[in-house]
């Protein structure tokens, strides 16, 4: 069974935002055997709903967001509040911008932890969490102000794919990416997709939950294996979030080296 921490939208003012959210769980259930655990809302903090942005979690291990935005401080309160009662232990990076699941993302076969920085985490991030976690840290830095988070423009999959919108990376990070992740497993997607959001997708075994994804992209993950299930986020995607940004993977950490496809 997955786990997810999720957290209602009451105080999230975005037309139709309540009734998507509703409807992406249904979806989360159909699709798959979930757990989900809800944080608190509070009308001072309505971004907590971005629950992807609370922390990354690797085995009983959360590492908590750190963002430069004062006002995120309550946020960050709550979420490692949250995280405690369900009985991970919490830690913070030292003197450093951090936007946890959102910016660093485990891949799920290889031992890798892809860490993107610029505008929302710093690059200094790739060196703390390379003293903690046992993969190996693949820093890729963003460069296109529209998709500030990486997971906006990337996806691992257990499948061994990783989606990825290209050109929102600095070439250096392009080529870093073709190296570590072998041609047949890299799927492109177009801009128009990216701007959808399809790399942030929720995963949930053999099942992908996502805000929209065209049809040639469609294909490309059925035939992966997928079931491929979309669901109309539009009030958060307006926002720049997707499908992933609005859960954070409770069972999550990396994957066990001999594991790749």
């Amino acid at each position: 069974m997955a786990r997810l921490l999720m957290c209602p939208p009451h105080h999230y003012n975005a037309l139709g935002a309540w009734r998507q959210w509703e409807r992406f769980v249904e979806i989360l259930q159909i699709a798959a055997d979930v757990q989900i655990e809800l944080v608190d809302p509070a009308p001072q903090a309505p971004d907590l709903v971005f629950t992807a942005n609370a922390a990354l979690i690797t085995g009983d291990l959360a590492i908590v967001s750190t963002l430069r935005d004062d006002t995120q401080r309550l946020s960050r309160q709550v979420y490692r509040g949250t995280l405690a009662r369900l009985g991970f232990a919490t830690t913070f990076l030292q003197e450093t911008a951090f936007a946890g699941s959102a910016d660093a993302l485990f891949d799920r076969v290889r031992p890798i932890v892809y860490v993107g920085y610029g505008s929302l985490s710093d690059r200094m991030v790739t060196v703390q969490l390379n003293e903690m976690l046992d993969a190996r840290i693949v820093a890729l830095a963003l460069a296109d102000p529209a998709f500030t988070h990486l997971d906006s423009v990337l996806c691992p999959l257990g499948s061994g794919h990783v989606l990825a919108y290209m050109p929102a990376f600095t070439p250096q990070a392009q080529r870093l990416l073709r190296r570590v992740v072998d041609p047949e497993y890299l799927i492109e997607i177009s801009a128009a997709d990216a701007l959808d959001l399809a790399c942030n997708a929720v995963e949930l075994g053999d099942a992908l939950i996502v805000h929209d994804a065209s049809r040639a992209l469609r294909e490309q993950l059925v035939d992966a294996g997928y079931r491929l299930f979309s669901t109309d986020l539009e009030g958060f995607v307006r926002g720049g979030a997707g499908a992933k940004r609005l859960t954070l993977r409770l069972d999550d950490g990396p994957a066990a080296a001999g594991a790749a496809a």
